[in-house]
């Protein structure tokens, strides 16, 4: 018989006995389904927060920023530099001629009733704006006019904060009224208020906008765009691809909470896989005179030892997809607020990634057994009890 052959039977066989064995069987699905729960259900926060932030229209978008300043509360591109920008080469345009492009900037607003300050966010935004999110629509209520003193709420921001129609928000120059609530297909700019970006300059009493988001015709007209800007000595400014920003802004709020993730996960995998090391060396000594029988007949000790690693990884997949499945159940979809509003995501990697998590554990803890079964001689295990 070929050794291909004799490790199928051999698993076959050992499988078959996996219901004389059901109780430490199980100590091991469960095990892993508590890692693999608590991994992916600790890692749904990063993977919600990068779907939030990366949109697939940002492919052919860019910032520009004023050199230097790389955030969103910066107040450094000043009026008067919008227009060399919008002459850069490469913006979309649309169907009127206008460049597709937006001066943006976002403030952080006094404390809401029951939230600390710098809870909740402004940004302002221009008539592009609304064209740079075709997602963008009022569900209550009405857009605020160019020119007024008017504020829209994200659904995000609304549920958090508590806000609607009719509710009011104060600035500098006193109270305005917030007079739409708007979705964004769970873009992050629902979790902020937004108001036309120069009435807001002007009641701030600050002019100067953090950046301009651009529509580039296609991903290639990037470098051009940049170098044009980057070599133009009327301004001085950065440029970056707007996805890089994305990837930038979530690796900063993410990284602390996906390190802790992970040393989590490898201690609670340390955990397991002891157990898995003892429940192996029990299923070893349960299948003595099995093994021995095996060896008796001429079956090797490879695929004996294989055997043995192949029900422990199996164990730890049957777990694996217990503990996904159950934290795809709890978490997936479910609302967050962390800095933004966002909807957790146990995402088809985190799958994956539990999936592999459990096997390798499995396998690390499944392979002294191994060796030990593999090593076993016939005539010692024959003579076992």
């Amino acid at each position: 018989m070929s050794e291909l052959r004799q490790i199928a039977a051999v698993c076959v066989v050992g499988i078959g006995t996996l219901r004389d064995r059901y109780v430490p069987a199980l100590v091991i699905v469960i095990g892993m389904a508590c890692v693999v729960g608590v991994l992916t259900s600790m890692l749904s926060v990063t993977a919600g927060l990068t779907r939030a932030y990366l949109r697939a229209e940002d492919a052919a978008r860019a910032i520009v920023w004023a050199e230097g300043a790389h955030f969103d509360q910066s107040r450094s591109l000043k009026p008067d530099v919008i227009g060399t920008i919008l002459d850069a080469p490469g913006i979309a345009r649309e169907a009127d001629g206008v460049p597709l492009a937006d001066p943006e900037f976002m403030m952080w607003l006094p404390p809401v009733e029951g939230f600390a300050a710098g809870s909740l966010q402004l940004r302002g935004i221009g008539p592009a704006g609304l064209a740079l999110r075709p997602a963008f629509r009022i569900v209550a209520g009405h857009m605020f006019g160019a020119g007024m003193r008017e504020l829209a709420v994200g659904v995000g921001a609304a549920r958090k904060f508590g806000l609607h129609v009719g509710s009011e928000v104060r600035l500098r120059d006193g109270k305005w009224p917030i007079v739409g609530v708007f979705s964004c297909g769970a873009d992050i700019i629902e979790s902020y208020l937004v108001g036309d970006a120069l009435t807001v300059m002007a009641a701030r009493r600050g002019p100067g906008f953090a950046q301009v988001i651009v529509q580039l015709v296609d991903t290639q007209a990037y470098p051009g765009f940049q170098k044009w800007l980057m070599e133009n000595p009327a301004i001085d400014v950065s440029v970056e691809r707007k996805t890089d920003y994305d990837l930038r802004v979530v690796g900063a709020d993410t990284s602390f909470f996906t390190r802790m993730s992970y040393i989590i996960g490898v201690m609670m995998a340390l955990g397991s896989l002891f157990g898995v090391v003892k429940i192996m060396y029990g299923a070893v000594r349960a299948r003595t005179r099995e093994i021995g029988t095996l060896r008796a007949i001429g079956f090797g000790s490879t695929p004996v030892a294989l055997s043995v690693l192949l029900e422990a990884a199996l164990l730890g997949a049957v777990g694996a997809v217990v503990g996904a499945a159950i934290a795809w159940l709890i978490f997936d979809g479910r609302e967050m607020w962390v800095w933004v509003a966002f909807k957790l995501h146990v995402s088809p990697h985190l799958w994956l990634l539990g999936l592999a998590w459990a096997i390798i554990t499995s396998l690390l803890g499944g392979l002294a057994p191994a060796l030990r079964a593999g090593r076993l001689p016939p005539c010692e295990a024959l003579r076992a009890e």
